[in-house]
């Protein structure tokens, strides 16, 4: 008989092994405001980046949203640091606190909220995040009571949220033939308690993204290339600008201006003729995929705003370049 209970535990194992993995409840929709439901999964953290290749498929990796929920466990007790490595917008809520609301447009923009926490306890989590505009980026970033250095949440402190049990089902009693009871006066009922502080701090309602009035966003393109030293663009750099462009054409009322950057190389002069010519390319490249002329607008600054000063081959490359300024 032995070597069959050695056997049976061994395919016992794996589902107890199974059952107690870390993870969070995801869901994805379309929009940025959780419109349209396209999945839900399991996940092990919150830690994404992508650009033209969705997280799931059916998502629109450039117009969607994402919600988490589940629990997180404390290691330690004291306060903790919560952050977010975030392009476009995330808000957060630890035990029902919302420690984290940048609910808008960012280009790898940094979150950072406080929550006090005790060892051992698992903690409601509920993380939702949004991307309006070509590349997307979301990480979750915690530093501990007594460390120094933030880190990105790892698996085993989430979990997901307890299913709910349903009551015990009483045995059925045969009735006892009893005297009339005396009327008595009737007995009120207790108050229902209030709901857990998770519920009543965690929204009702999705709430509409709150943008500022003027500049969304100001962001450096990664791939919009040019001939060295001309005003022709690469042909690589036209999948971000097809992005860009059903972007502004999702969101009507969005205005782009195109800012056209060079190094300090050669004469003054021509540089800034360089950087208003490839500006205007892009933008005639923008209003040839659809988007109104008078909702763009190009100029050229040559060498005049570096984005890093002094002579080194690393900063010249980085100082060439066009940047997209959205705004109402």
């Amino acid at each position: 008989m032995k070597p069959v209970l050695s056997l049976a535990l061994c395919f016992i194992m794996p589902c107890v092994l199974v059952a107690q993995q870390s993870t969070l409840k995801a869901e994805y929709f379309n929009g940025t405001n959780f419109e349209e439901k396209v999945t839900t999964r399991t996940e092990a953290n919150i830690d994404k980046s992508w650009n033209d290749v969705p997280p799931v498929p059916g998502l629109d990796p450039h117009y969607c949203s994402i919600r988490w929920t589940g629990r997180i466990t404390a290691p330690e007790t004291g306060t903790y640091t919560f952050s977010a490595r975030v392009d476009d917008g995330i808000r957060v809520w630890v035990g029902g606190v919302q420690v984290i609301d940048n609910w808008q447009l960012n280009d790898n923009g940094q979150s950072t909220g406080q929550v006090k926490m005790k060892a051992g306890t698992a903690y409601d989590l509920r993380v939702e995040y949004f991307n309006a505009l070509i590349e997307g980026e979301v990480t979750l970033i915690w530093k501990l009571p007594n460390t120094d250095k933030p880190a990105v949440v790892a698996p085993q402190y989430f979990k997901e949220q307890p299913k709910p049990t349903a009551p015990p089902t009483q045995p059925a009693q045969q009735p006892v033939a009893q005297a009339k009871p005396k009327p008595t006066k009737p007995v009120e009922k207790p108050k229902p308690a209030p709901p857990p502080i998770s519920e009543v701090a965690a929204p009702q309602t999705e709430t509409p993204i709150n943008l500022p009035k003027d500049t969304l966003e100001k962001y450096v393109p990664k791939n919009v290339l040019f001939v060295q030293g001309k005003a022709i663009m690469l042909d690589q750099s036209k999948p971000e600008l097809d992005n860009l462009a059903r972007f502004l054409q999702r969101n009507s009322s969005y205005k782009l201006k195109v800012e056209g950057h060079t190094d300090i190389i050669g004469d003054m002069q021509m540089n800034q003729t360089l950087s208003e010519e490839r500006a205007k390319v892009v933008t005639d490249y923008l209003a040839q995929q659809g988007v109104s002329q008078e909702r763009l607008t190009s100029k050229g600054y040559g060498s005049s705003r570096p984005l890093v000063k002094g002579n080194s081959k690393k900063g010249y490359s980085q100082n060439r370049r066009v940047a997209f300024v959205i705004y109402y």
